[in-house]
């Protein structure tokens, strides 16, 4: 008996930790657009990543247009309620381990209007997103520190 739960917990956490990360598309509006993203690189877009879920914390970013426009803030996530209740259900410190908070599959940035756009699955249809004062304050904070230990 001990050992088929044993067996179960390992099956469960295979299963949940398979789901810790995200491949991202990053695109620009702007050809020639950089992007930093926190614990990534910083590179020309477009790219693709793959990051971690979460369950706490978030992943703030740069974004920097050939004319020098900036843009901070931080990636909207989606949270996901499979894994959530999976989680839940299974083993609930999971949710701290392999996290339940995803990246989503595509994020254009537009630092010239100030904007990011983000699709959730690839053929949705892109939605508008304006970081707001304290994002761009809290992401710039970030930015300017982790950099400076580089």
């Amino acid at each position: 008996m001990c050992n088929n739960v044993i067996r179960l917990l390992a099956v469960v956490l295979v299963a949940l930790s398979a789901g810790c990360t995200t491949t991202s598309q990053f695109e620009a509006a702007q050809p020639g657009t950089t992007l930093w993203v926190k614990d990534s690189k910083h590179s020309v877009l477009p790219r693709t990543e793959k990051l971690r879920s979460r369950s706490t914390g978030q992943i703030e970013f740069k974004a920097t247009a050939p004319n020098g426009d900036t843009l901070y803030g931080i990636l909207p996530l989606a949270v996901s309620g499979g894994k959530m209740a999976g989680s839940i259900m299974f083993f609930a410190p999971a949710l701290f381990i392999g996290g339940f908070r995803d990246a989503l599959a595509a994020y254009r940035f537009d630092p010239e209007a100030g904007t990011l756009e983000y699709k959730r699955k690839l053929t949705d249809e892109w939605r508008l997103y304006r970081p707001t004062n304290a994002e761009s304050a809290r992401a710039k904070t970030v930015h300017d520190k982790l950099t400076s230990i580089q």
